[in-house]
């Protein structure tokens, strides 16, 4: 499938909203919100989210975007980690299952570091839950390697999220 990866546009707002509420419903354990919390927000929250994913120095969101059809079929995002100055985290991660087994993951997730790369970030790291193998396998083939931390899953206290780091960000 050839597809283009791109950073997000402000007026995709309404496309954006709906691949984030089909990776809630299709992949619920991973992410740290819910289909219903992410329906209760606002439009004018999903629009702002929007602005600042497009034009932001510090974040951005991608998306893969299907050359034939138009329709995105991964996002990708990274940002400032929310409580560790110097850091990025990479999140928001899903690929539909159509674009599954492309090079649609690996091309995201290029975007992502090399915008992370533009920033003065020291370092780059992800969560990923404790039983989400194929995810942080994923990961380990992209060059991410496991820091030993670990929090608990806020959704679900029952499972961990693992730290990874990109070692070779800087």
């Amino acid at each position: 499938m050839p597809y283009t990866v791109r950073r997000t546009t402000a007026e995709e707002w309404q496309e954006f909203r709906e691949l984030r509420l089909e990776a809630l419903l299709d992949s619920p354990t991973n992410f740290g919100q819910t289909h219903e919390q992410a329906l209760a927000i606002p439009d004018a929250q999903w629009q702002e989210r929007a602005q600042t994913n497009a034009e932001s120095d510090v974040q951005a969101f991608y998306v893969a975007v299907d050359d034939a059809t138009g329709r995105m079929v991964g996002s990708w995002g990274v940002m400032p980690h929310f409580t560790r100055p110097g850091t990025h985290v990479v999140l928001g991660v899903y690929v539909r299952p159509e674009a599954r087994g492309t090079d649609v993951a690996r091309r995201l997730n290029e975007a992502c570091i090399d915008f992370a790369r533009t920033t003065d970030a020291k370092e780059l790291t992800l969560l990923v839950r404790d039983d989400n193998d194929r995810g942080r396998r994923f990961y380990e083939r992209e060059g991410f390697e496991l820091t030993g931390d670990s929090e608990p899953h806020n959704l679900d206290p029952t499972h961990d999220l693992l730290e990874m780091r990109y070692p070779t960000f800087r």
